[in-house]
């Protein structure tokens, strides 16, 4: 009988990280900085999914289409992804909180440059972008500062509630973001993300400086990762082939690069593990429909039942409240089932939750309310099984680069993702709904189609599963 391999997933974040060795901090000090660093670690998820839910409001006020407001969530989400694995290298040669003012000090720049900017749509998405540059960091080093300074159970306490916390923040993101919208107006929101100013007193106070030693950072590595998945999302806004050019010119040199260079972001030996590659293919094409589904939400609740941003998002609370309790129970999930049960019941569940209102699009609101129960309860089922079963058997000393870049890969499928699913609304799609009516036609064609991604995931995931779990035949792996 094999030895029990025990998975490191639950503790495992839905952002990009790089595990690092301890400094000379001692574990009391240690603990004093977690709720602060928490709460803006929450915080800044809470803004980022904000505005990501009301790129409808922003579209009108500005006479911009969908398609154009859309880069205000997409172009920032690729900065989320490639931002964490920046500041995931950074932390070892600067003071986390020299990090964490930086961080603070772009969110607010860029907060002001956006509200003083809202008329102008260029300004808006310059002051979203300066934003994310903050808002990337202060989501990333809570994680780094718990696996610098925390070691077995108390670290997998800690980063357990991270896990808890996205999910928590889309639910706040979605409501706050929905409620602002309606009865203030979207660009209070810039406002309301000047608020980590306040907690400049308690940074200095609770979060020590750290000693720091020298780091790499593959700078070129990241740079093409960054003009791959910004080059699709332009080659979506308006189909200039150009973009798409680029795009593929950068995967060829990204190619070349980590052939070449062993100081590369990752290596083809990552590749050379058929596990890891196969479970990134699956994680790719499943993320993409993550926000895809949300942000086409509140268009359609208008289009078809009339309700206000705040009206819908009061229909999400139900789905982000069993999502935060499934990630708060993936331990115990993870005594009973095995991870390929508990992927393959969670892809399930999240197609099945896009083909409900694909096939009922004209249904009453509580089909509604159950599709997007069933849509983040699966994400939340899915996430630690399935990295742990990507990183398994990756050496120790490889497995910050591999969850980093495991992570990275969700962050690009969720902004290609939502640039994707705006381009198939704004062509108002006229087939896959034999039961809908003409004004929901379009909507029914675009879930339709989102569903059909998760289909895709599901038999990629079945035809990679034997390779994928070929060691773990014979036993039960829990994710705790």
């Amino acid at each position: 009988m094999k030895e029990r391999i025990r998975d490191p997933a639950p503790s495992l974040p839905p952002r990009p990280l790089m595990t690092t060795q301890p400094h000379a901090i001692s574990e009391s000090v240690a603990k004093r900085a977690v709720p602060v660093l928490l709460a803006i670690f929450v915080f800044s998820l809470v803004i980022d999914n904000s505005f990501k839910y009301i790129t409808e409001p922003i579209s009108g006020t500005l006479g911009i289409t969908l398609n154009e407001a859309s880069l205000q969530a997409t172009i920032p989400g690729i900065l989320i992804g490639i931002g964490a694995v920046v500041y995931s290298a950074l932390a070892d040669a600067v003071s986390i909180r020299k990090l964490l003012v930086f961080a603070i000090i772009h969110i607010c720049v860029g907060s002001i440059v956006g509200f003083a900017g809202q008329g102008s749509w260029p300004l808006v998405l310059t002051g979203r972008i300066v934003q994310t540059a903050g808002l990337a960091a202060a989501e990333t080093l809570y994680v780094i500062w718990v696996t610098k300074h925390f070691t077995g159970d108390l670290q997998k306490r800690y980063l357990g509630f991270s896990t808890a916390a996205f999910q928590l923040s889309l639910l706040l993101g979605v409501v706050g973001g929905g409620f602002i919208a309606t009865y203030v107006a979207w660009p209070v929101l810039f406002l309301v993300a000047l608020l980590p100013l306040l907690a400049l007193p308690a940074v200095f106070k609770t979060v020590p400086v750290e000693e720091t030693t020298s780091t790499g950072l593959d700078v070129l590595g990241l740079f093409l990762i960054a003009v791959v998945a910004g080059g699709i999302i332009m080659f979506l806004q308006d189909y200039q082939w150009i973009y798409l050019a680029a795009a593929v010119l950068a995967v060829a040199l990204f190619v070349r690069h980590i052939y070449r260079d062993p100081t590369a972001v990752i290596t083809p030996a990552f590749f050379a593990n058929k596990r890891y590659t196969f479970a990134l293919l699956v994680v790719f094409v499943m993320y993409s429909v993550q926000l895809g589904h949300v942000v086409t939400f509140p268009v359609l609740m208008r289009a078809l039942h009339g309700m206000e941003e705040a009206q819908s998002a009061l229909l999400l609370i139900p789905g982000y409240v069993c999502a935060v309790a499934i990630g708060i129970l993936s331990g115990a999930i993870a005594k009973v089932l095995t991870s390929h049960q508990t992927i393959l019941i969670a892809l399930l569940t999240i197609t099945g939750s896009l083909l409900l209102p694909a096939f009922f699009v004209d249904a009453p609101s509580i089909v509604y309310v159950l599709s997007m129960t069933l849509f983040p309860s699966g994400f939340a089922l899915m996430y630690a099984p399935l990295v742990s079963t990507a990183v398994r058997g990756i050496a120790p000393e490889k497995m910050g680069v591999a969850i980093g870049f495991y992570n990275l890969t969700i962050n690009m499928g969720i902004p290609i993702g939502i640039a994707f699913t705006f381009q198939l609304i704004a062509r108002q799609l006229g087939f896959m709904a034999p039961f809908a009516s003409e004004a929901g036609t379009p909507f029914a064609s675009v879930i339709m189609i989102l569903g059909l991604t998760g289909v895709a995931a599901t038999v990629m995931y079945l035809a990679f599963s034997r390779v994928m779990h070929r060691d773990l035949a014979v036993e039960r792996d829990p994710v705790s």
